[in-house]
């Protein structure tokens, strides 16, 4: 009931300009930090999306609409988005995940995607950079599988958590 009364009310007050955005998060986090059970990402979101459709809510309803993106990395996630929202939020992702995105989702649909940008002229630096900032990711299991499906392999990930441990020990480490 919060989500849907929420949407409504800040798409009101923002004079229609409101887009929220909502994901299933990370099984890390939903376990070990909110201490709740993390489960099937499609299933769930499914589910959550029905769930407000179905809430109540008792305020006048407002004239204009309010706008909802899933976050989504993978095809069935984009299907459900497509299908339950007005769109989906692809969270680095490469380009040419962007045109499988938008495949999916059609003309019609909002595709709201953020892929990083590195403007640094020297590909040792670039490279060293991007993976300092891509190295938490490498615990979510949703971004590496995400990778996967773009080609990486897991000597890419293997290289990230060996200059990662050499840079902050000295050594290798596994």
């Amino acid at each position: 009931m919060a989500m849907p009364a929420a949407r409504v009310q800040l798409n009101e007050q923002s004079g229609g300009r409101f887009l929220l955005g909502m994901g299933i998060s990370h099984a890390p986090i939903v376990s070990a930090i909110r201490g709740h059970i993390y489960e099937k990402p499609v299933t769930t979101m499914r589910t959550y999306v029905e769930a407000m459709a179905h809430a109540q809510y008792s305020s006048p309803r407002p004239s204009d609409s309010t706008l909802t993106v899933v976050a989504a990395l993978g095809p069935k996630m984009l299907a459900l988005a497509r299908d339950v929202a007005d769109g989906a939020h692809p969270y680095n992702t490469t380009v040419a995940q962007t045109a499988e995105a938008r495949a999916v989702l059609g003309r019609n649909k909002r595709l709201c995607v953020e892929q990083k940008v590195l403007l640094e002229t020297n590909a040792a630096r670039a490279r060293e950079i991007a993976r300092a900032y891509l190295r938490p990711y490498l615990r979510l299991s949703n971004y590496v599988n995400s990778w996967r499906r773009a080609g990486f392999d897991d000597s890419d990930f293997r290289r990230q958590c060996v200059e990662s441990t050499r840079r902050h020990t000295g050594r290798v480490g596994r």
